[in-house]
């Protein structure tokens, strides 16, 4: 079977097959690295709370340059496996090898120099991701044309992102129990997320054919094409709203481990029960989510699920401490909107590849990705960096019984009104956003025209 790109609708095993690369960006980046990396270097590692969110910071920082330069390489790279895939491959085996060390404590007798460790080896392993996450990203307009299809595209992503994250969350109790030591089990973890997350893209290298008319395209210097893609509005509002919900769930992620311990009074044992909750619930919402968007603009359904979402955060501010079951509740009614958040940004960030090849005449899917990573990394790191000086700042001590009042404020207002202001301003950013339906279809017929206006007459698009 090979996976072709194509102007009519993808089989279900096609997507399928396609979706599997977000193992690494579910499990990996997205599930485990933001729930419990935070409290992997503070309460197992002993690296001080605002040193650990300072680290990632600067990962951030690195990544203002890899994400955006990796894109571009790859826009511009001519090659027999195509533009993405040679750089997926290259990326694999040292992103595994990486993120497994990222979990080793370092025999150094110091913080400081442990805390050079972590940074060093997560420079190195955000390049290595870099390189597969950014080209994989940057396929998904390239497989359809079609804003719907790309949508079902997106979806059947979503799907594979948070059922591995569900699976990640269950199994993760059981290696805690089976290691015997907090240590033990983040090393056997690391090790175990890291294998499994490099072999997708084995895979995709193998089977995805991509457009032989998009390797073709006419290419500019640089400098124009990040200025052309900067002028363009609607990449800004899709940057702006997947940058805003993302930042919102890295925050949610970071600090609800310390929410559930220490003012839900939930065991350390039991938190990756919460986490399943949510991801099972944004996985039944997924044909929610697909529904709305096709029955409304994206946009739309975007608002309305986002909306649900905040509300449901500001709620958690009035659940009173060791509260089990509204958490619970709350965590099972959110997967509406993680499910919109998953699916939706990212559809609409598709559909703006057009936009711009309009305006430029280029395709620039690897420079689009890389700024779209790199803003939702950022996000990541943002909320990891502010959760840790918030807990510093307000005198958390790592394995306490109980916190002081200040701290458990800190903990409460980033799990509830942060999240929700942050949530409000990304669906101010999506009600705005120009591209439609009608808007995309108008779009692809220009196209069309000047791309048969410049082609081969022996040249056809590859139906699959």
């Amino acid at each position: 079977m090979q996976l072709s790109a194509s102007d009519r609708k993808l089989r279900w095993y096609h997507k399928l097959v396609f979706a599997l690369g977000e193992f690494a960006p579910s499990v990996a980046v997205g599930t485990v690295l933001p729930f419990y990396f935070l409290f992997f270097l503070t309460d197992v590692a002993g690296v001080r709370p605002g040193v650990a969110g300072t680290i990632l910071l600067i990962a951030r920082i690195w990544d203002a340059v890899n994400d955006p330069l990796v894109g571009v390489l790859s826009d511009r790279t001519r090659s027999r496996l195509g533009r993405r895939r040679p750089y997926m491959l290259a990326g694999a085996v040292p992103m595994a090898v990486f993120y497994a060390l990222l979990w080793f404590v370092p025999p150094l007798a110091t913080s400081t120099g442990r805390a050079a460790y972590y940074l060093v080896i997560y420079l190195l392993f955000d390049l290595a991701y870099t390189f597969v996450s950014g080209p994989y990203y940057a396929l998904t307009p390239e497989l359809s044309l079609d804003t719907d299809e790309r949508t079902s595209i997106v979806t059947y992503r979503a799907g594979v992102s948070i059922v591995t994250g569900l699976l990640a969350a269950v199994a993760l109790p059981f290696v805690f129990e089976a290691a015997g030591s907090m240590q033990a089990a983040f090393q056997w973890a690391g090790v175990g997320i890291g294998l499994v997350s490099m072999l997708p893209y084995f895979v995709l290298v193998a089977l995805v054919r991509e457009r032989a008319d998009f390797q073709s395209a006419r290419t500019t210097d640089i400098v124009r094409s990040v200025r052309v893609l900067l002028r363009n509005r609607a990449f800004w509002l899709s940057l702006l709203l997947n940058g805003l919900a993302w930042l919102a769930i890295a925050m949610v992620e970071a600090v609800f481990a310390y929410f559930l311990i220490y003012w839900a009074k939930v065991s350390e044992a039991n938190t990756p029960i919460f986490l399943a909750t949510i991801l099972a619930s944004a996985t039944v919402f997924l044909p929610v989510v697909n529904w709305l968007a096709g029955h409304y603009e994206k946009k739309w359904a975007f608002v309305i699920a986002t909306s649900v979402w905040a509300v449901l955060h500001v709620a958690l501010w009035w659940v009173p401490a060791a509260a089990v079951v509204p958490v619970f509740i709350v965590a099972v009614l959110a997967g509406l909107g993680i499910s919109a958040a998953h699916v939706l940004p990212a559809a609409m960030g598709a559909d703006v590849l057009e936009s711009v090849e309009y305006e430029s005449g280029e395709r620039q899917e690897g420079v689009f990705g890389g700024l779209s990573g790199f803003i939702q990394k950022l996000g990541t790191s943002l909320a990891l960096a502010s959760v840790g000086w918030v807990l510093e700042l307000t005198g958390y001590q790592p394995n306490a019984a109980a916190q002081a009042p200040a701290a458990l404020l800190g903990i409460r207002a980033l799990t509830t009104w942060v999240p929700a202001a942050l949530l409000v301003a990304a669906i101010a950013a999506a009600a705005a956003f120009p591209i439609t339906r009608e808007v995309h279809r108008a779009l692809n017929e220009e196209l069309a025209r000047r791309r048969a206006a410049r082609r081969d007459p022996r040249a056809s698009l590859d139906a699959g």
